[in-house]
């Protein structure tokens, strides 16, 4: 219902013609054409699950804060720098969808509209470097229990060996962002291209009558 909510307004912006529309296929031979800007419009459900996927971890984490503190706090400080990641982590993203308020994008005009999605896939590619410090902790984490799980006191090696375990958690971190940045960030920059380069189309128009 939504894709069908977002084509009705595609075709009822009445600054382009059929023919300047971007397609994301070059075969026009295509039964239907889809509206490549949905694709932007479309991070509103990413961005909510991960609200609620940080939220979940959040909570678990607080859980854990409370046991490190009982038990001494020999891992107090990594926990402590999960919370601070994890609470900027949902800022970011409730921030990123109160900016975009979404039931009321659809009622922009041609060129805000291209402007609020244009920043909204610039914020979202930013936010891959928070998550790749996420998954830097989290996978040591997994490592840790897995080397525990074979071998006793490997876990607990890393676990208390506080320069060591950071100095893991900043290769996996970087690891990973290399990892997004050749693997799943390039699909949101080709969109956030096409989405500049189509704005900046509309925008020379006038000039060139």
């Amino acid at each position: 219902m939504e894709l069908k909510k977002v084509e009705q307004q595609w075709n009822s912006f009445p600054e382009i013609s059929m023919e300047e529309r971007p397609i994301l296929s070059s075969d026009l031979e295509q039964v239907v054409v889809k509206n490549p800007l949905s694709d932007a419009f479309y991070l509103k459900n990413k961005i909510l699950i991960r609200i609620i996927a940080g939220g979940l971890l959040l909570l678990y984490n607080i859980y854990q804060l409370r046991q490190e503190y009982k038990d001494g706090g020999r891992d107090l400080d990594r926990q402590i720098a999960i919370f601070i990641m994890l609470a900027y982590f949902i800022y970011f993203h409730v921030r990123l969808l109160v900016f975009a308020d979404y039931p009321a994008l659809l009622a922009l005009r041609l060129m805000p509209f291209l402007q609020k999605i244009e920043t909204i896939l610039d914020k979202y590619i930013l936010s891959f470097g928070v998550v790749s410090i996420l998954s830097g902790f989290y996978t040591l984490a997994i490592l840790e229990k897995v080397l525990s799980y074979f071998k006793t006191g490997a876990g607990l090696s890393i676990h208390d060996n506080g320069i060591y375990k950071w100095l893991i958690v900043i290769f996996l971190s970087v690891s990973f962002y290399i990892f997004y940045l050749h693997m799943v960030i390039p699909k949101y920059k080709k969109l956030l291209t096409a989405v500049r380069e189509y704005k900046g189309s509309i925008a020379d128009r006038p000039q060139k009558k």
